[in-house]
């Protein structure tokens, strides 16, 4: 037997395989030792903020919160966990009021056989309640405009922003302010600006969390332009009086206005329309008022609603023509009752040498409409002298004899 092993090198075969054995038992413990692996900046997941949101909290600080730890076991376990084969979460599903919160934290892994230890021993949070309030915009408009035009008024729309934030945000917000420039504006505008939200210092108050109903706001100016415009007044001529020959004073003569653009730079005078200078002077009305009329969209700067018109009739003078009845047109039909009184309107330098050729009578009737006895007829008296109007209207009486009963109509 012996014999028969030495004789095959059972002996050396046997050593070998030992030799062999130990190698591979040497070789697997050095291929796979124990080791462990750090992971750091791995972010959490926050689990339950459905609780959060229905009672209006939020996270505002420590929601982007890392953690690290460390990962042991043996090489070949802890050379398959990778970092995004690990979640790490939080649970907030028990907050229920704002505060400052520490927060343990689990990690999980779908690799076994490993040991986790954390570095990071919890998570700090911080959570406010969401609020909504509105905030007056305050607008401010630099610049200047053009000489001759004006900001009537500026609207926005909306002139208020709804703001809903973490309350300790909305905290610091003391307005919303827009700022718009109007050098050079000659019209009125509609434009679409921004704004900003704004503390106690003057900063821009800015949060992720911070939501408005509307990003922007319209803005509406209203400008107006100025000036000094005249006040024109249509004469009618009554004979030789115009309004060369009596002074015609309106009181303003000129009125400042502003209005649509468009409309006052077409401008050069304001219509207060006519007078007829015969009505004038029959009624002797020479200080009246005429109402001004603007157009739509000019308003008067001072309110003017109506002018002062004043006529001055220096030099003209006013006197009575006496015409007899022998001057007076002559009728087989009547006999005249009476003389004829006529005014007439004329200069002072030529009142004196009136007569009652200075005028024209002329009856006015139908034979037919004549009765027995006292008439009157109306009569149409006309200048001849071109220095002479005459005013008023007028009719003379005369006396229609009873017909001769001997004598045939």
């Amino acid at each position: 037997m012996m014999e028969w092993m030495r004789k095959n090198d059972v002996f050396t075969r046997l050593f070998a395989l030992a030799c062999a054995f130990l190698l591979w038992l040497y070789v697997v413990s050095s291929t796979n030792p124990d080791m462990s692996q750090t992971f750091s900046k791995v972010p959490v997941e926050f689990i339950g903020t459905e609780m959060l949101s229905n009672n209006d909290l939020v996270i505002i600080e420590g929601g982007q919160s890392t953690v690290a730890f460390k990962v042991s076991g043996k090489s070949d376990r802890v050379s398959t966990v990778e970092q995004d084969s690990v979640r790490v979460t939080a649970d907030v599903s028990n907050i229920t009021a704002p505060g400052t919160y520490n927060l343990k934290y689990q990690v999980s892994t779908s690799v076994s056989d490993i040991t986790i230890n954390k570095i990071t021993s919890s998570v700090t949070i911080v959570v406010d309640r969401m609020v909504s309030q509105t905030v007056p915009i305050d607008l401010t408009l630099s610049g200047k405009l053009d000489e001759g035009y004006i900001l009537d008024k500026s609207t926005m729309k909306p002139d208020a922003i709804t703001v809903t934030a973490p309350q300790s945000v909305l905290d610091t917000i003391v307005s919303a302010k827009a700022a718009y420039d109007i050098s050079g504006l000659r019209e009125s505008m509609e434009t679409t600006i921004g704004y900003a939200l704004i503390n106690s210092s003057g900063a821009e108050v800015k949060s992720p969390y911070l939501t408005t109903n509307t990003p922007s706001i319209q803005l509406a100016l209203n400008i107006r332009q100025t000036g000094e415009i005249p006040l024109l007044l249509n004469v009618i001529d009554f004979g030789f009086i115009t309004d060369e020959v009596v002074d015609i004073t309106l009181e303003p003569a000129s009125i400042k206005i502003n209005g649509n653009p468009e409309i006052v730079s077409t401008l050069n005078h304001i219509d207060i329309g006519s007078i007829n200078l015969e009505t004038i002077f029959t009624s002797e009305e020479f200080v009246f008022d005429l109402p001004v009329i603007l157009p739509n969209g000019v308003t008067s700067e001072e309110n003017v609603s109506s002018v002062r018109v004043t006529i001055d009739t220096t030099g003209l003078k006013k006197t009575t023509l006496r015409i007899s009845s022998d001057a007076l047109p002559e009728s087989t039909a009547f006999d005249y009752v009476s003389d004829l009184s006529v005014e007439v309107w004329t200069t002072e330098n030529h009142a004196a040498s009136l007569s009652a050729r200075s005028v024209d009578v002329e009856l006015s009737y139908y034979p037919d409409d004549l009765k027995e006895g006292f008439n009157e007829i109306p009569v149409v008296v006309t200048a001849v002298d071109e220095s002479v109007v005459v005013v008023g209207e007028y009719s003379v009486v005369v006396e229609v004899p009873a017909a001769d009963p001997g004598v045939e109509p």
